[in-house]
């Protein structure tokens, strides 16, 4: 999201509850702006930051909290600005709804909460303190010059102290400049520094508002059971509701694509709704659906012609002339996104209004869902958006909540709904299943000369018959090869639910172009490392991202005997990594010993938090490459639960170490970052550790070559 001055005007706002000297940014909806400067008509306003009289400081974020420390690197940028006590900063997490909506991506996604809003929160804390030194020097009858902040504090040097609290209903009647100066990042105290994440006392004691945590008087609980074939409806709903439920008591409750059950306890809810002898339909283009069946599909789509993504210079009359040629299919399963807080969402409908605490990536598309659901107006619909427990992209979407409101709405009182980890599991929105055909040619002196590449799978978001994701991390070609042909088919849609995961796009294609860059190097008789710098001259980041992690690894002496070292490149959200994995393989088992990563981010707010964004974002890689596959048969999903669907344990997980480069650019994103180099680093380091390419994923060492 690029916001410029230009199109950002500050506004002073009163807010119910929120007294003192309160700021926000208005977002007008044209490059022109003409409106009176306490106006709000042409625009949106996201109030961020309020002091109060008895100086404490509440900075409203309007992102969603799932873990990735952006209630800490905001307050961060502002306080750096502000001059503020670092101490005296109360968060607080709003949705993007109605007064906190944001211009650009309504929902927090895309590793864009740094990035984008980077900027704006240190224009509105310089704004803030230039009105409380202007403030206090009309207080002192000084000059503003003579004045100093520091830790939420204005001093004079002969005059003394005062804090800002005691100026903020002063500050309040001054004009908000209109270009506040900022400060130069090499006078930064604050931005850069690895200080302790705000939430963490909170989260320890158990004080943070999770979904799932969520209690409302009078409330009800709702357990859900919908059709374990995609597409399928219940047939027997009539009968159901006219039998009750079991003894144990419950209200049937009607939702797509299956039934909801409202008791008194989830448990009650939960055994009520699984007793009944519910009949499902099943459609015909699910019979017989099964993941070997769609995989073979794709291999047929394969060979057709697909959709142009970009195309350089010769690369078919290239391929005939290179030295050395090679080709191979490579395909990434669906894949849950698994996270640790169920579906989860409580709603409290009434004829004239409809209120929600829901853990949500887009606190607006929980309103939109609800406004279907119930024929409100938005402004009837009031969203709590509360942490969440992880999300990945699968809390961007809005299903959980339309149970939730149609539960309440059916019974007359608020109602928690509750999916079990089945339910989770069987009807997510997962990662698309995708295929790729690639063929590359290397001339005698060790360079690319060609490289055609096709890939084809589920549409995810598509517009105009194009699926943009699709060549995300494809089509951005990383190496500088002269010839270039990379196509996309996205023809079939067999009716599975798909939706973003984690690095959408990349975390399949960044599988299939650094494994076969891979290849393309042990053709050539070449060390992959020093191939892909080769091909990489261009990019001075991302040469010192590759030097940084060779230095890091010892690059071809493993720090274990006998181990082998994978890598793999990745740029993405205005970010660079290079990533080397280390790891020995025995009796088909792969056994991690370290895994390094090499980062340039731009302006790092929190040190600490864009490591362990890094570092979590491996784990949660590794877990997808060696375990990660969600299996059609006959148009349902066969795993349940983490049993069948493993995630990585702690006594698995490797040893990661993780350098950041300095950079004066502006922020990139993180979150994301580390998710697409993690699976084809693995497969490289199988292959030099057994000779055997990993083409298709998850892994599996006992499978024919």
């Amino acid at each position: 999201m690029e916001l410029q001055l230009s199109r950002r005007t500050f506004i002073k706002t009163t807010v119910a509850g929120l007294a003192g000297l309160t700021l926000g940014i208005r977002l007008p909806a044209g490059k022109a702006h003409a409106a009176a400067p306490d106006s709000a008509a042409d625009g949106q306003v996201t109030i961020w930051l309020n002091i109060s009289e008895d100086n404490r400081i509440t900075v409203l974020v309007p992102k969603a909290e799932m873990g990735q420390g952006v209630g800490t690197a905001l307050p961060m940028i502002l306080a750096e600005e502000l001059e503020a006590d670092w101490q005296t900063i109360v968060i607080e997490l709003v949705g993007e709804t109605g007064p906190y909506s944001i211009s650009g991506m309504p929902i927090t996604a895309g590793s864009t909460s740094i990035s984008g809003l980077y900027q704006p929160f240190r224009e509105i804390g310089a704004a803030a303190k230039e009105m409380l030194l202007t403030a206090c020097a009309s207080r002192l009858s000084v000059a503003r010059e003579s004045l100093t902040a520091k830790n939420s504090t204005v001093t004079h040097p002969l005059l003394g102290s005062l804090t800002y609290g005691q100026l903020a209903a002063d500050a309040a009647r001054l004009p908000v400049p209109k270009s506040p100066v900022l400060k130069d990042p090499n006078d930064f105290t604050i931005i850069g520094q690895p200080l302790a994440r705000l939430d963490t006392p909170a989260n320890i004691e158990g004080r943070s508002m999770y979904g799932i945590d969520v209690v409302v008087p009078g409330m009800l609980y709702a357990a859900v059971r919908q059709s374990p074939v995609f597409g399928g409806r219940v047939m027997n709903f009539y009968a159901l509701s006219l039998a009750g439920t079991d003894a144990a008591g419950g209200t049937i409750v009607a939702i797509p694509g299956g039934i909801a059950v409202v008791a008194k306890s989830w448990w009650q809810a939960q055994r009520a709704v699984q007793s009944l002898d519910i009949q499902f339909s099943t459609p015909a283009k699910m019979q017989g659906l099964t993941s070997d069946g769609i995989s073979a599909q794709y291999t047929r789509d394969l060979e057709s012609r697909g959709t142009t993504q970009k195309v350089r210079g010769l690369p078919r009359l290239a391929m005939s002339g290179a030295t050395v040629k090679a080709e191979a299919v490579y395909e990434a399963p669906y894949c849950a996104h698994a996270s640790m807080e169920p579906l989860c969402c409580t709603a409290s409908v009434t004829s004239e209004s409809c209120e929600l605490w829901a853990p949500t990536q887009g606190a607006s598309l929980v309103q939109a869902a609800a406004a279907a659901a119930t024929g409100l107006k938005a402004s009837a619909i009031t969203v709590h958006a509360t942490c969440l427990g992880g999300a990945f992209g699968r809390k961007a979407t809005s299903d959980y909540v339309t149970h939730a409101v149609l539960a309440s709405k059916a019974v007359g009182k608020p109602v928690k709904v509750i999916w079990s980890r089945e339910e989770d599991m069987q009807h997510d929105f997962y990662r698309p299943f995708f295929k790729a055909k690639m063929a590359g040619g290397v001339s005698a002196d060790g360079q690319v000369v060609s490289w055609i590449a096709k890939n084809a799978g589920d549409p995810l978001f598509k517009i105009l018959n194009r699926d943009f994701t699709s060549f995300v991390g494809f089509s951005d070609f990383l190496y500088d090869i002269p010839n270039v042909s990379i196509r996309s088919v996205s023809k079939s849609d067999f009716g599975i639910p798909v939706g973003a995961w984690r690095s959408p796009g990349s975390n399949q294609n960044r599988f299939f172009t650094e494994s076969f860059l891979d290849e393309l190097a042990y053709a050539a008789g070449a060390d992959p490392f020093a191939f892909r710098k080769a091909h990489l001259q261009k990019s001075s980041r991302g040469l010192a991202v590759m030097e940084e992690v060779e230095k890091m690894s010892s690059w071809g002496s493993p720090s274990v005997a006998g181990a082998s070292q994978g890598v793999a490149y990745h740029e993405a959200h205005g970010s660079v990594i290079a990533m080397v994995v280390e790891l020995s393989v025995q009796s088909a088992a792969v056994i991690f010993h370290k895994i390094y990563c090499a980062a340039e981010c731009g302006t790092v707010v929190n040190p600490d938090i864009l490591k362990a964004q890094i570092e979590g974002g491996v784990i949660f890689a590794l877990s997808a490459a060696l375990y990660g596959v969600i299996t059609i048969e006959n148009g349902r999903v066969k795993q349940s639960n983490f049993h069948d669907f493993r995630l990585m344990p702690l006594k698995d997980a490797p040893e990661i170490q993780t350098s950041i480069l300095p950079s004066t650019r502006s922020p990139g994103g993180v979150g994301e970052l580390s998710v697409p180099p993690t699976a084809p680093a693995v497969a490289n380091a199988i292959y030099a550790a057994t000779g055997q390419r990993i083409r298709k994923l998850p892994v599996n060492l006992n499978a024919p070559a």
